[in-house]
């Protein structure tokens, strides 16, 4: 159902652009707390909630719509740079193509195809005489595309081509939270919520971007940690209530660091063993874990992601502004800027 919404979205934007602009708008607005929209039980809906409710849904159609978008106008913009550029040198574009690209292409030799194969043999399933055509004609294909991407970006930057298309606003999300772990200044002008999985290798990808992060925005950002376990991890919710046993002893965070360390090692010995490495007060430690006195806050945190649209981990509210998977260091500081400039 929600890959047919989405393509229902995608395609009426593309054939009536108002539509799009429509959703936008939609995205962007808080929803009028005073507009009843439904009502159950007595109980009132409010547009505002709906909009809390739809609104990472929306702005994921929408960054769908846009990259979508952004790619077809590179392909329009680099069909006219081409045709342009074959009319000058009055020949064909499969003419020029095969004169400024395919002719300056390196052959895939032996060596490259056993290369790639020794690299990947892990996944394939037979010999290498039996994937040399594949692989060959891949590694071709990939030389001719990067060729043909640089010779385009050179065409463009001649014709000075621009694009306009702006990208969808993130929605600002009202996070209502429990307390929770957290690091950096208090009155931080950004304050970052992470919603994390400690048995998802994404996770611990972006754990390391954080702190690169931490330390070049040092008390201008500060970094609040919330467990959302998911269900196809069977260790991440005894390791994070593991988590909140050291918190009480004032370990939170080094004991986070050697969970996502040790991913694969998350068993009840295991977190007993980083206890003690860590020389927590093991018996506290043991009889914390045992009690299930920190189950509970797990079921809170989970149902706190939900209720503000987290879908997956990780799962990053900047501000209330949502950032969504293992995202280079460069996304997550383009948002902290907007929001540094907004202050």
């Amino acid at each position: 159902m929600k890959k047919l919404i989405s393509s229902l979205f995608l395609a009426l934007s593309l054939f009536f652009p108002f539509f799009a602009d429509t959703q936008t708008s939609a995205v962007s607005c808080e929803g009028d707390p005073n507009k009843i929209v439904a009502e159950v039980f007595g109980r009132k809906i409010t547009e505002a909630e709906l909009h809390q409710a739809v609104s990472v849904d929306l702005y994921e159609l929408q960054s769908n719509i846009y990259e979508l978008k952004k790619r077809k106008i590179e392909e329009l913009i680099g069909k006219i740079v081409l045709e342009k550029e074959a009319t000058r040198k009055k020949i064909s574009v499969n003419e020029l193509l095969e004169r400024e690209v395919q002719r300056n292409i390196k052959k895939v030799s032996d060596k490259d195809v056993n290369n790639f194969y020794e690299q990947q043999k892990e996944h394939l399933k037979g010999t290498k005489d039996q994937y040399d055509e594949r692989i060959r004609n891949f590694l071709q294909n990939e030389r001719y595309n990067e060729a043909y991407q640089k010779y385009i970006e050179r065409l463009k930057n001649t014709a000075r081509a621009q694009v306009y298309l702006e990208k969808p606003e993130r929605p600002r999300i009202t996070l209502n939270l429990t307390p929770a772990p957290s690091k950096g200044a208090d009155n931080a002008k950004v304050k970052i919520v992470e919603f994390s999985d400690f048995e998802c290798p994404f996770c611990g990808g972006l754990t390391k971007t954080l702190d690169k992060v931490l330390k070049k925005y040092g008390h201008a950002v500060n970094l609040t940690f919330k467990a959302f376990p998911l269900s196809r991890h069977p260790n991440a919710p005894l390791a994070h209530q593991a988590s909140l046993c050291a918190h009480d002893q004032g370990k939170f965070w080094p004991y986070h660091d050697k969970l996502f360390e040790n991913q694969s090692a998350l068993q009840r010995s295991d977190l007993e063993k980083y206890a003690q490495e860590l020389k927590l007060d093991l018996t506290k430690f043991k009889q914390c874990l045992d009690s299930g006195e920190k189950f509970a806050k797990l079921q809170k945190e989970l149902l706190e992601g939900q209720e503000a649209g987290v879908r997956s981990t990780p799962t990053l509210f900047i501000n209330g502004k949502i950032v969504v998977g293992n995202v280079p260091q460069e996304a997550v500081e383009e948002v902290i800027n907007e929001e540094l400039a907004k202050k």
